[in-house]
């Protein structure tokens, strides 16, 4: 009996070589995505992984974007394998009608020896100038170096290392981790300068032909009105994915509740894509019914969702945002 490893492994070989028969070959450009009509169907699959493969096609019959797939055991499997299996899958998923996107952090680099993934999720340390300036290290791995958002020389050697990556994996959608942390969240640089860094690498992916989407670790209702103009000017028509869309804290204070309901309309009424995740899970039940409330119909708004698991329509369902 074939183990689990050994199933997933024939099935991405059947895959690839069905691809070559059958001619579910691509190009190298990938089809443009824009923001599907999220009030008949709001979820979207954020961080899907090897094994997304084994699932019943069935799960994804009403999805249309994945923001981001990565082979995560690469430095196990080799590049060169890992390369092919996302390949393989990759084009499966895209003969469902999903778009997928690739993952890379927006101000992170690591050495490349310490790199795990497929397609790279980070600027390898090795292609940043010496005189690059970095502000600390992240919590727990002080191999990853995060980039001094406020030097513009490092920021610009920074977005070359990714237009560099991104040229070696076209892909209709960029999910851009890390990309900035407002001061109601925690421990950051200027928001200003993070809002420069993330204009500049949409600006990027818009000249490669692909919609930018950007993780913040934000409070949204905390923001000023010139740091909400500086986030809007930054994004463009691109999008933001929240992990803290409605924190408890925010959602005990009546007033809180008020100013975050206000800049979401201000930002979604800009054009702007809103994807609200609850990492690992699907979203809370009382986070959909607040929605409910005040989304308009031509809203981009969406509900992350995860791979492994069957959707449920009361969450993402037409009805659930009526």
């Amino acid at each position: 009996m074939l183990t689990k490893s050994a199933t997933r492994r024939l099935l991405v070989a059947l895959l690839t070589v069905t691809a070559a028969i059958t001619g579910l070959c691509y190009p190298l450009s990938d089809a443009t995505y824009w923001w599907h009509d999220s009030s008949q169907y709001s979820r979207v699959i954020v961080n899907a992984r090897d094994g997304i493969e084994m699932r019943p096609k069935q799960w994804f019959a009403q999805d249309k974007l994945i923001t981001d797939y990565t082979i995560a055991n690469a430095d196990v499997v080799g590049r060169d394998k890992a390369a092919q299996e996302y390949k393989a899958t990759r084009d499966l998923l895209r003969s469902y009608g999903l778009a997928v996107g690739t993952y890379i952090s927006g101000t992170i680099v690591i050495p490349e020896s310490k790199e795990t993934h497929w397609p790279w999720s980070a600027v390898p340390l090795e292609w940043m100038p010496a005189s690059s300036q970095y502000n600390g290290n992240w919590p727990g791995m002080d191999y990853r170096k995060i980039i001094d958002v406020t030097d513009p020389a490092t920021r610009h050697a920074f977005q070359q290392g990714i237009k560099r990556l991104w040229e070696q994996t076209p892909a209709p959608v960029r999910f851009i981790d890390n990309a900035g942390i407002h001061r109601s969240a925690g421990k950051s640089q200027p928001w200003s300068s993070y809002c420069a860094n993330i204009e500049e690498i949409r600006k990027i992916g818009e000249s490669m032909g692909s919609l930018q989407i950007f993780n913040l670790s934000l409070h949204v209702g905390e923001m000023s009105d010139e740091e909400t103009s500086q986030l809007i000017k930054a994004v463009g028509k691109g999008g933001i994915l929240l992990e803290m869309p409605w924190h408890e804290n925010i959602r005990k204070n009546p007033a809180a509740t008020e100013r975050a309901r206000l800049r979401y309309r201000e930002l979604l009424d800009a054009g702007m894509g809103i994807i609200m995740a609850t990492p690992g899970t699907e979203p809370p039940q009382e986070l959909v019914n607040w929605v409910r409330t005040w989304r308009k119909p031509t809203d981009h708004l969406y509900f992350a969702g995860v791979f492994w698991k069957a959707p449920d329509a009361k969450l993402y369902g037409a009805g659930a945002l009526q």
